[in-house]
Parts: C-alpha cells; structure tokens; sequence
C-alpha cells in the first residue's frame, strides 16, 4: 500500500474515521487510528488534544476535528499507516487505549 500526505487543515477541518482505534505511544501521545469513511484509506491523527467519548469526537494537535464513526475495532488500513507511522516517528512500543477511554464516559 503507498502512503502519501492529506489535505491540511484548512482544506479539510473535520473527518470521519471507522474501525477505529486509539493508540498511546511510549512518549505518551495518543493518536486515532481507523479508515476514513469517504475513501477507505488508512488514518492516522497528530496527537489528541481534547476526546469527548460521549460524542466520540475528538480535537488534535493539528486542530482537526476526528469524529468516530461504528464499527469501531482495528483497521488494516489504518494499521499499516500506523505501523509506517511509528517507523518515521520512532515510536517503538505502543497500547491501545480505547476501552479504557471509553470506559470514562460510565463515570
């Protein structure tokens, strides 16, 4: 699979991911992961700044605006991204975090 840039910001403000997952890196950071419902492609977020798990929207670094669409679960697309991500980045352990974010909402 090739992996090339998106669209800033500025052109593309809110997105809309499924299979999702959320990632926190050794460093702390913590990024969605899933597929973007408009063309199936792989996502991965700059790091997560504010996430409302009620409304499973969430703000990152960028400014962008993810919003999290079911199924939620782990996307090969978004997993390959992800995997090329942490490469660049130099990531080299990662968690998922998401049931336990999730499980915020309850409290």
């Amino acid at each position: 699979m090739p992996v090339w840039s998106v669209p800033g910001v500025s052109v593309e403000r809110e997105m809309s991911i499924s299979d999702w997952q959320i990632l926190e890196t050794q460093k702390g950071s913590r990024h969605f992961v899933g597929t973007d419902v408009r063309d199936c492609t792989g996502r991965v977020s700059t790091a997560i700044q504010e996430f409302d798990p009620v409304a499973l929207r969430g703000v990152t670094f960028s400014g962008r605006v993810y919003q999290l669409v079911v199924p939620r679960g782990c996307s090969r697309e978004g997993q390959y991204i992800w995997e090329r991500w942490c490469g660049v980045n130099g990531v080299t352990s990662y968690t998922d975090v998401t049931t336990e974010l999730l499980a915020e909402k309850k409290s």
